[in-house]
């Protein structure tokens, strides 16, 4: 195997795909790529601050921003201040789980120098961590601060009309979690339909053994779509209509869409069609988020499920043992105990690290083996339960053997919480 390994080692080098450390500086010297100018923790509860990048080296076409930690970032405006004292407002919705970042921002033709960066944000909880990203080139490295630069051009998106929905890109492949379940990031999913090309209407129940919810957002696979009209019931009766006549593109999701308050979903009444294309039908998914306090420790949440709500949920591979990263809903801290319950195919458990948002951890060794439709715990928390959960860490995979699995898929591993 060692020898296999030499000579394929000596192949590569003599066709040369290995390319010198100096000859791979120079090609990616000569491109523009992509600087971190900024890293700043943040307090996710503020609803405005700025971050200072006036001693950043070089001029920028664009900027980025990333969440590098946290749960959530929900910006609602990135303002950039250039150093000749021009300004470009950014007026959208840039909402990011960890790992994600904006597309471009303010993109130019020529490099300026930035000043700072004021950002306005809906309010959360916790704290996270914030990237300021620059596109920089070959040019705008070797540019210095002091000498004459010219204005940015200022950018005039055009404003959204009242039907429009605004979407980011995502992801082609579907969700495959059950109705109810909740997802990494805390997204609850509620349905899936598909779409033909004449008008459909389709009813998602929803029912109050889920929760209550007060933003909802679609995401849209395989051909674009019109929304004729989205219509929430609540229990009470009363409706919302949320969209009329608005196009979502293919692998796309909107932005979150407002509720009006926080109440228990009824149904999700839908009429949409498919754009007549060779890409045949449209598959349409539609998730909830929590309502702040659902998942508190005086929120309503403990009143249903004899007091246990669903924290999130992730699918376990079958190589190895996954450390799977679960994000937490917006909670409020209070959780006394933490259960795993499993569907579809037998995990082996490792280890479960509760992570709260100041930092601090509680680690629970575990190695055992946790049966499709069992649960293991409920397991004590030791650490400070006054503060929110940021996300919760779980070393395990799905066993390849097991007669009781249903079908050839892995395991579904939900963690469970109780005040």
């Amino acid at each position: 195997m060692f020898r296999r390994l030499v000579v394929a080692l000596s192949v590569i080098l003599a066709t040369g795909v290995f390319v010198s450390a100096e000859a791979r500086k120079q090609r990616y010297d000569d491109g523009e790529r992509l600087v971190v100018i900024s890293e700043q923790d943040i307090d996710l509860s503020l609803d405005k601050y700025s971050i200072d990048v006036g001693k950043a080296k070089g001029a920028y076409k664009a900027i980025r921003v990333r969440n590098a930690q946290g749960r959530l970032f929900d910006l609602q405006r990135v303002q950039i201040v250039y150093s000749d004292g021009s300004v470009h407002n950014e007026d959208r919705q840039i909402d990011m789980w960890q790992g994600e970042r904006s597309r471009p921002i303010n993109p130019t033709d020529d490099s300026y120098f930035v000043d700072q960066v004021n950002i306005t944000q809906t309010p959360g909880e916790g704290r996270g961590r914030l990237q300021i990203l620059g596109l920089q080139d070959a040019e705008g490295r070797r540019m210095e601060r002091g000498g004459s630069a010219a204005r940015p051009p200022v950018r005039h998106d055009p404003a959204p009309t009242a039907t429009s929905i605004p979407v980011r890109p995502t992801s082609p492949e579907p969700t495959t979690a059950a109705p109810g379940q909740a997802l990494a990031g805390g997204d609850v999913l509620f349905g899936a339909q598909y779409v033909g090309f004449g008008v459909d209407r389709d009813v998602i129940r929803v029912g109050n053994e889920i929760g209550k919810f007060d933003r909802i957002r679609l995401r849209v696979l395989e051909n674009d779509i019109h929304i004729n009209e989205i219509k929430i019931v609540y229990n009470n009766g009363s409706t919302d209509a949320l969209a009329v006549n608005a196009d979502i593109p293919m692998n796309s999701r909107t932005n979150w869409i407002d509720l009006r308050g926080d109440r228990f979903i009824k149904e999700i009444q839908m009429v949409y069609r498919s754009k007549p294309s060779f890409k045949g039908q449209a598959r349409i998914e539609v998730f909830g988020q929590y309502t702040k306090g659902w998942l508190g420790p005086q929120g309503e949440g403990r009143k249903y499920n004899q007091g246990w709500v669903l924290l999130g949920a992730q699918t376990a591979g079958f190589v190895g043992f996954d450390k799977d990263v679960i994000p937490v809903g917006r909670n409020e801290g209070g959780f006394r105990k933490i259960r795993v319950t499993v569907r579809d195919r037998a995990i082996t458990l490792n280890e479960i690290k509760v992570i709260y948002s100041d930092g601090s951890d509680d680690t629970i060794p575990v190695r055992t083996r946790v049966d499709a439709g069992g649960t293991y715990g409920p397991v004590e928390l030791k650490g400070d339960r006054h503060q929110p959960i940021e996300r919760i860490e779980a070393k395990y995979r799905s066993r390849f053997f097991d007669a009781s699995a249903r079908g050839k898929g892995s395991a579904i591993v939900e963690v469970w919480g109780q005040h």
